[in-house]
């Protein structure tokens, strides 16, 4: 029975340790298909609010954690390597007392798992302070692991649960934002982000308008000029067929598409994005109303997804101006 909690207890501490941010969804044409090969970008910095731990307390030019869940000594000591900095360790009566003050009781980072008998710090560092409970270490139990005790004292222990205090060898401020990486849509649309994380980690995603290099078509002139004459428009037809953004969609607009297709004209009407990104509520209403919506909705240059600690999904919406929408490549 012991054996099989040991088991249950190191699984569910390795699923603490193990953390990774998941984050996926689809972007999408204005056809409805997966567009393709558009770029999803991850941004990481370093926070120093830990999730799980207590407030920041400096010393000695080093910043320290208390946890304020449980873990065995070795997931401890693992969990504090994967966030940069480790169990704490303590070089001085100045330290011990510093210490104690912000934690009274749990781990810290000596062991003798090694070589019973002779205890060193998880960092390797010389050992050149010890305030040892009277009577300790005793080893009773197969006891390789070192807790505090009532009065900041020291007591030997077998691997169990308990908090513990993470330590980093300078002091921990919010790092800059970084690119951390960038994923790409696959055929189906679809981005998918799976990155290693631990409570130190802070995370935000952004997504760019892509600049559309697909080639226009006689079909998306041809599209454009059936609009013109049935007269009959949706707001989306604004979005995609008034690319000389006069606020009607007129024979001109069929011709502009032509003249830019031949390369006669190499941008569109004034100030208008050639790609806007929409949420799929705002692309529901803009594909079904019949009035020109785009004051309303005018679309986003850069889709910015803050603090998604926990994962989760998102779809958007491109609508390409000049476009019918009929092709997902060339982005």
């Amino acid at each position: 029975m012991k054996k099989i909690l040991f088991i249950i207890l190191t699984i569910l501490s390795l699923t603490v340790i193990g953390q990774n941010f998941t984050y996926s969804g689809y972007i999408y044409n204005a056809n409805g298909i997966g567009a393709v090969n558009i770029p999803v970008k991850l941004y990481q910095r370093v926070t120093p609010i830990l999730a799980g731990f207590t407030s920041q307390t400096n010393y000695n030019s080093h910043s320290y954690y208390r946890s304020t869940g449980s873990m065995l000594w070795t997931d401890a000591k693992q969990a504090c390597i994967s966030m940069g900095g480790h169990l704490v360790t303590i070089a001085n009566l100045s330290e011990q007392t510093f210490v104690f003050n912000t934690w009274p009781s749990g781990w810290i980072g000596f062991t003798d798992e090694s070589v019973e008998g002779s205890f060193v710090w998880v960092t390797g560092e010389p050992v050149t302070y010890t305030n040892w409970n009277p009577g300790e270490p005793n080893n009773a139990g197969n006891e390789d692991y070192v807790q505090f005790v009532g009065g900041g004292k020291w007591n030997d222990l077998p691997n169990t649960s308990l908090p513990y205090v993470i330590e980093f060898d300078y002091i921990v401020t919010t790092g800059p934002w970084g690119l951390y990486t960038t994923v790409y849509t696959d055929a189906t649309g679809k981005y998918t982000i799976n990155a290693p994380t631990n409570p130190s980690l802070e995370w935000y995603i952004q997504i760019d308008a892509p600049t559309t290099i697909t080639s226009l078509q006689n079909t998306d002139a041809v599209n454009a000029s059936t609009k013109v004459m049935t007269r009959t428009f949706t707001s989306l037809d604004y979005y995609k067929y008034d690319v000389n953004n006069d606020g009607i969609i007129t024979v001109s607009d069929e011709y502009y598409i032509f003249m830019k297709k031949s390369n006669r004209f190499l941008t569109w009407g004034p100030t208008l994005p050639s790609t806007r990104i929409f949420t799929p509520s705002q692309f529901t209403t803009i594909s079904t109303s019949t009035i020109d919506l785009r004051t309303t909705y005018p679309g986003s240059q850069t889709i910015t997804i803050n603090s998604p600690t926990s994962g989760g999904s998102s779809n958007y919406y491109l609508i390409n101006t000049g476009y019918s929408n009929t092709t997902t490549l060339g982005y």
